[in-house]
């Protein structure tokens, strides 16, 4: 009883899920919640403020049913100022400029509504736009869109599977959609999953051990959490507290809206995801553990106190070390019970308790290793391998805080993949490492060979396989590659010596099609370098030909010459060219547009018998010749009306 009256009097004290005006731009009012986004559908799969690898989820994710072609709508009244194409990120995007002064922007469309495209057409990007490559396009004219009017369609293109992502942004911050009309009203639970508790010192114990513990909660009633072990943690020195947290949404997991930590009644730490700076897009391991997060939710770790360099916005406190539970602030015997509550969409709330107390144990005996550092956020820092060969370069602000890396040259694995030369030894760059700001330059110098024209700076998986690192560039007086990382990891010099394959999609498995609605696709794929994404050699009949790669999934779609489409019998020649220059060989396939059928003629109405009319004129001459003049004996012939033949249209957007 005492616990639930503490719980309701928190509750009362700190009505937090409520929507404030400083979740709005100063001096913003909303008249009208926004229209939900997706017609036909009501699922959100990513909330606002969400772990991403590297960045913050700075918008929110919409269902479309896994579909593509939902109507996509204005969520209020505005102009269309401006349309992207990001294919290694958003995708097809375009921008609303709401009459309200907020702008929007929806992303991973399939393609524009058509008064847009005309818009598209006639700005000085429309070649990039026909030619399917990336641009970023002021719109000629802006167009005016009302609530509710599809503005365009949906997709999968960019990164991530079919559903539309939402970003509300003003003066370059962004802000909560939820508090715009666009969360859920009733919502499923919040659920605690796991606490980590992390020393702070190299002489912190926890439970009697110098290591990270990390514990299961279970739900005891309702929406109130406890430790799956014993309720209460013995500390001596500092600890952070990490919390594994989510909200169910259907199938999903949602990152949650508030997060805060008190001990008795007095918040200790917290954070509320209204919202973001744009530029701490990238801040997102100040408020997640980056080691244990995962963007689809299995787990959102969030912190749960401040870490070196946090200004973000929505934190209840950023004085440094804020939130940290210390053993020397504390009394022998005297527990303290620690509660964490949780707020999500639809005004779901979720506690979680437990109690800590002042270890009083003699740890002198446990030997426990110092904590070192090498790389500091306000310094810049250089070091080598013991080969020499690799250098590592930290710029100041390269890390948020302090970190210790290493280098080691990894010579008992050995690349083995066929048509990969291996130029170096393979370099393992430690600890695992994700807390980068700036990131770090990495140098691997190379000899002098004649594969280096093929050559590449590549990343060793886990599992065995590689990936060419983007970005990287060769130095020739150097005789190095350098590329900017934000991460560790083994990495490798290879020459690509394997050229792609290039064949037919599993869709184009007929040979006879109708003209309506159809796509012409191939398919390639490469073991090294990877498929450039304009490194199509394409005819059509003899007329050269353009295409769209999709690297999800290595599809190809060849969308001009515009005589592809034309009915009659046509050939393709198509081949494909790695990143290091290696040719395909060169695909053929022979396929036929059928011709539309031609619609029917409309029938006159039938006629009487000529030739009983004539008899009856030769037999009645003379009368024929009285009653013609006669008015109620005429007749006037209604015209027939052939409605037009309809033109194809067919749009190259996507």
């Amino acid at each position: 009883m005492l616990r639930t009256f503490v719980l309701v009097l928190i509750l009362s004290l700190y009505p937090l899920s409520a929507i404030s005006v400083s979740d709005y731009p100063p001096g913003f009012v909303l008249k009208n919640p926004y229209l939900w986004p997706v017609k036909g559908y009501d699922s959100i799969t990513g909330a606002f403020g969400e772990f991403r690898t590297g960045h913050f989820h700075m918008g929110q994710d919409f269902s479309t049913g896994g579909r593509i072609g939902i109507p996509i709508i204005a969520v209020t009244k505005g102009k269309v100022t401006r349309v992207q194409r990001r294919w290694t990120s958003i995708g097809y995007a375009l921008f609303l400029q709401h009459d309200d002064g907020m702008i929007s922007r929806y992303g991973h469309l399939h393609k524009f509504s058509q008064k847009i495209i005309k818009q598209i057409l006639k700005s000085k990007q429309a070649k990039r736009y026909k030619d399917r490559t990336d641009f970023d396009i002021a719109l000629p004219e802006a167009v005016e869109v009302d609530a509710g009017e599809t503005i365009a369609f949906s997709g999968d293109t960019g990164v991530g599977p079919p559903h539309l992502h939402f970003e509300l942004f003003k003066d370059n911050v962004y802000y909560n959609p939820m508090h715009y009309g666009l969360g859920y009203n009733v919502a499923e639970p919040i659920v605690f999953n796991t606490i980590r508790i992390t020393p702070q010192t190299p002489r912190t114990f926890i439970n009697g051990r110098n290591e990270t513990i990390e514990i299961p909660f279970y739900e005891t009633s309702g929406n109130r959490f406890e430790l799956s072990e014993s309720p209460t943690l013995f500390i001596q020195g500092k600890v952070g507290i990490q919390v594994a947290i989510h909200q169910k949404s259907n199938n999903n997991r949602l990152g949650i809206f508030t997060l805060d930590m008190l001990i008795g009644e007095n918040v200790l730490q917290g954070f509320q995801l209204s919202k973001i700076l744009k530029e701490h897009t990238r801040k997102n391991v100040l408020l997640y553990d980056s080691s244990v997060s995962k963007p689809n939710g299995n787990p959102f770790s969030y912190y749960l106190h401040t870490r070196d360099g946090n200004d973000l916005l929505g934190m209840r406190s950023n004085g440094r070390e804020q939130g940290l539970l210390d053993s020397e602030q504390m009394r022998l015997g005297e527990p303290k019970e620690i509660t964490i509550r949780a707020t999500g969409m639809g005004g779901q709330m979720s506690f979680a308790s437990f109690y800590i107390l002042k270890d009083q144990g003699d740890y002198s005996h446990i030997v426990t290793k110092e904590w070192k550092y090498n790389v500091y956020y306000d310094r810049y820092t250089t070091f080598k391998s013991k080969d020499t060969k690799v250098e590592l370069f930290f710029p100041v602000n390269a890390v948020y805080s302090k970190a210790f890396f290493d280098i080691e040259a990894q010579e008992q694995i050995q690349i083995n993949t066929k048509g990969l030369n291996q130029l170096s030894s393979v370099y393992k760059i430690g600890p695992d490492f994700k807390d980068f700001n700036l990131g770090y330059d990495l140098y691997v110098k190379v000899p002098k060979t004649k594969d280096i024209n093929s050559a590449d700076l590549y990343e060793v998986l886990a599992d065995g396989n590689v990936k060419k690192v983007n970005g990287s560039s060769f130095s020739s007086w150097g005789q190095f590659f350098k590329v900017r990382l934000r991460k560790t990891g083994m990495f490798v010099v290879l020459s690509d010596q394997t050229p792609p394959t290039i064949y037919l999609h599993d869709l184009m498995n007929k040979t006879v099609y109708p003209r309506e609605d159809f796509a012409l696709y191939l398919k390639a794929v490469d073991v090294g370098s990877g498929i450039m994404p304009d490194g199509f050699d394409i005819t059509v009949d003899g007329i050269p030909g353009k295409a769209e790669f999709f690297p999800k999934d290595g599809r190809l779609e060849i969308f001009e010459p515009e005589i592809l489409y034309e009915p009659g019998k046509h050939t393709v020649l198509a081949s494909v060219r790695d990143f290091a220059g290696n040719w395909s060989s060169t695909v053929r396939y022979d396929y036929e547009i059928q011709t539309p059928p031609v619609p029917e003629e409309k029938k006159k109405p039938p006629t009487e018998n000529p030739n009983v009319d004539t008899i009856k004129d030769k037999k009645n001459t003379k009368e024929t010749k009285t009653k013609s003049s006669s008015p109620k004996v005429q007749k006037t012939a209604k015209p027939i009306t052939i409605a037009p033949k309809a033109k194809d249209k067919k749009s190259t957007s996507r």
